[in-house]
């Protein structure tokens, strides 16, 4: 019969052995998942307003980007 330090042993390893292979999953980096879509679009919008405001470029009242206002809207 197992002793039970042996079988928590065991189930400690196994919990660290997929905690391991949990890292190698492609969380955050899928192209058709919507959560990482958004994530991503997210992201690029952070850098941009990031950037125009280094930058001075006005944020449009109309469309909510930022851009000079004699450039078009973009949709």
């Amino acid at each position: 019969m197992i002793e039970s330090t042996g079988v928590i042993t065991a189930l400690a390893m196994a919990l660290f052995g997929v905690a391991a292979m949990l890292r190698l999953l492609p969380v955050g980096s899928c192209p058709e998942c919507g959560h990482c879509r958004l994530e991503q679009l997210r992201k690029e919008a952070e850098l941009e307003a990031r950037a125009a405001r280094f930058y001075g470029i006005p944020r449009c009242a109309s469309c909510g980007r930022y851009h000079e206002p004699s450039e078009d809207h973009r949709p």
